[in-house]
């Protein structure tokens, strides 16, 4: 193999091996011990990747890029649109590397972008069935993994998991398990039908793609099985009408049919006819979480339309944009980082510039997807199928769910086969400086001799590779500080759980000066000091916690607690009343600073508080209980006995009131 083919070859298995195994690992010493770790592999593969082509670069000093304006324009405005609302950004540094557990900051984005470029550049002229086989082949683990689970067996022993049922294989969470197998059921769909591939990998597909719906479905997150059998249905279609023993009619007639049977699901599943009642009830549940955040998402574009609140920063904004209707049902219990639309997050934190550019990059894609499946015929068409229909099953699941790693790392590679195979984009090549001549002796240049002539190579300039190896590290180095961060955040939560507090103060401030821009750290030290009897040592890392998330309720409310009992009133003041601008509404958040005020003897204060909590959740015995005590306190005898009563209707058993009542009867 000449050096050329072996740097591509090279590229190509780091593209796979970053798909495969940032869907496969995890690192139970991390505190994600999940995402970060799939964010770093992914990172890293597109790192080894580029350090590839550089070298490649280095000695033939050509560069081929895209010359098509349709796929270098919605890029780049995606690009500039990151870069946007990262500067808009009230913390910028958690907008570039983006929130732990989510990595959907401008780093992981560009290397995303970064996927795209490749998966396009080294499939223009080269299959990717390699890279299906590959994804294929690593779906068997995760896959087995689930089904383990869904049996009741659990050979890692987890005592805690990120929320819904507890089978979600190497991902961690249900919803993003069922979701990637759901993307690549229509790769096995195609592994199965298609007449290419030998026996063993038919066999495989064959065996995949009914069980991973099967997976998906036993995870109880609907999207998986519903965008898997969208997926496959392209593939299903693509081969059907490409079959030559079938006439054009029957074809019609059998995809008519398919069809029909795909809008008769939908129907049933919407009207939860006969065995869809279940599904519906399970998907109109989670549509009723999702659907306030996507108000918020709203609420939070309207204020800022154009560029957005900032990227990654939906968690900040969270509490001040919600509706009052969720404020008052869920209070404090429930918060979120993402609206859990990948379109809704780019329209909130970058605002048009940036959901517009997305949107872009989207319609190109499908169309090449329209376009090839036009022009192409046969397995030429079942395999774009196959890529286009796990594509189709990726942007499915992006309107309900959150781009993690291992998940949008497989779509925008997607993005890229889609294309290469579909509209194979022309591509321009640039000679840089020093680029080695081409020269021929007019009529006797075969394409042979042209060939060896366009792979002449340049030595490896000693100042090239060194500048090569210097920005590899140093890449390597910044694309491992979340991991490194987030190993001490894992050893810091396991020494304080055994009482080891001077390794957990040891660890956890090593997390906090490794990953500057994340504010779990801090917040997570703050409260191991609080525990150790240090609050002077708790309040600077709460402050800090909050410098880094100006938005976090939780770390103002350990402010404004610890200085209140430091007797450092006017750094509580100051605390409680950003608290109000970070959180206007939630009843829980006004009953907090109420109570300060309270005790600080400024009732008027506590008073109004108290009833803007009322007012969004009237229902609380609780609240009209304290009410009335602010009120009795500061002599309105009246309305304190009207709050007291309130309080008794809504709850009988409110001893609290009723003795406050006789308290007041006897006065």
């Amino acid at each position: 193999m000449s050096f050329l083919a072996s740097t591509y070859a090279w590229q190509r298995r780091l593209l796979a091996g970053g798909l495969v195994f940032g869907a496969i690992g995890f690192w139970r010493a991390t505190y994600d011990v999940f995402n970060t770790f799939k964010a770093t592999v992914v990172a890293l593969s597109l790192l080894g990747i580029v350090v590839a082509g550089a070298i490649r670069v280095a000695r033939t000093r050509r560069l081929r890029i895209p010359s098509a304006p349709a796929v270098w324009v919605p890029l780049s405005l995606f690009a500039l649109g990151l870069l946007v609302a990262t500067a808009v950004s009230s913390t910028p540094w958690l907008s570039v590397v983006g929130r732990a557990g989510r990595h959907t900051g401008l780093a992981m984005y560009l290397v995303y972008l970064g996927l795209l470029l490749a998966a396009l550049r080294l499939h223009v002229e080269h299959s990717p069935v390699y890279l299906l086989k590959a994804l294929l082949a690593g779906a068997v683990p995760v896959l087995g993994y689930g089904l383990l689970q869904a049996l009741g067996v659990e050979p890692f022993g987890w005592k805690q998991i990120e929320g819904g049922p507890p089978v979600f294989s190497t991902f961690g969470n249900a919803n993003f398990y069922s979701a990637w197998i759901g993307t690549v059921v229509p790769i096995a769909t195609w592994a199965a039908l298609s007449r290419r591939l030998a026996t063993g990998w038919r066999t495989l597909g064959a065996v995949m793609a009914p069980f991973g719906l099967i997976g998906a479905f036993l995870s109880e997150s609907l999207p998986g099985p519903v965008i898997g059998v969208v997926g496959a249905a392209l593939v299903v279609a693509a081969r059907v009408w490409d079959d030559d023993k079938l006439p054009r009619r029957h074809k019609i007639g059998a995809l008519g049919a398919g069809a029909a049977v795909l809008v008769l699901g939908a129907a049933g599943l919407a009207a939860g006819a006969g065995p869809f009642a279940g599904i519906r009830a399970s998907a109109l549940e989670s549509l009723g979480t999702r659907t306030p955040k996507w108000t918020t998402a709203l609420a939070m574009w309207r204020d800022q339309p154009l560029f957005g609140v900032g990227l990654d920063t939906f968690g900040d904004y969270f509490y001040r944009y919600r509706p009052a209707a969720l404020a008052a049902e869920t209070g404090l219990r429930r918060s979120t980082d993402t609206p859990h639309n990948v379109f809704m997050d780019m329209l909130a934190g970058g605002g048009l510039l940036l959901a517009l550019a997305y949107v872009a990059v989207t319609v190109v894609v499908a169309a090449a997807l329209i376009t090839g499946l036009r022009r192409t015929a046969g397995e030429d068409r079942l395999l774009l199928a196959a890529v286009g229909g796990a594509w189709l099953a990726y942007q499915l699941q992006t309107l309900v769910s959150i781009n993690v790693p291992p998940l949008a790392a497989l779509g925008w590679v997607l993005s890229g086969l889609v294309l290469a195979l579909g509209w194979q984009p022309a591509f321009r090549q640039v000679e840089l400086p020093g680029a080695p001549s081409e020269q021929r002796r007019p009529g006797t240049a075969t394409k042979r001799r042209r060939a060896r002539q366009a792979e002449k190579l340049l030595p490896l300039h000693p100042g090239i590779a060194a500048v090569i190896v210097v920005a590899g590290l140093g890449a390597t180095w910044m694309v491992l500080m979340p991991l490194r961060a987030d190993l001490e955040m894992g050893e810091g939560t396991r020494a304080e759980a055994r009482g080891d507090g001077q390794r957990a103060q040891v660890t956890l401030e090593e997390a906090t000066r490794v990953g500057f821009w994340e504010a779990r750290y801090p917040a997570r030290l703050g409260g191991l000091m609080t525990s150790l009897r240090r609050p002077e040592e708790a309040l600077s890392a709460h402050e800090e916690a909050a410098r880094r998330e100006p938005g976090g309720v939780a770390h103002w409310i350990n402010i404004g607690r610890v200085a209140a009992s430091l007797g450092d009133h006017d750094k509580a003041d100051a605390a409680y009343d950003r608290l109000l601008e970070v959180d206007p509404s939630t009843p829980e958040t006004l009953q907090e600073v109420a109570l300060y005020r309270a005790g600080r003897e400024d009732y008027e204060r506590a008073e109004a508080l108290l009833e803007r909590a009322v007012s969004v959740r009237d229902d609380s015995a609780e609240l009209w209980t304290q009410l009335g005590d602010v009120r009795s306190r500061s002599g309105d005898t009246q309305a304190a006995r009207d709050a007291y009563e309130q309080a008794v209707r809504l709850d009988p058993n409110a001893g609290e009131a009723e003795q406050a009542l006789d308290e007041l009867a006897r006065r």
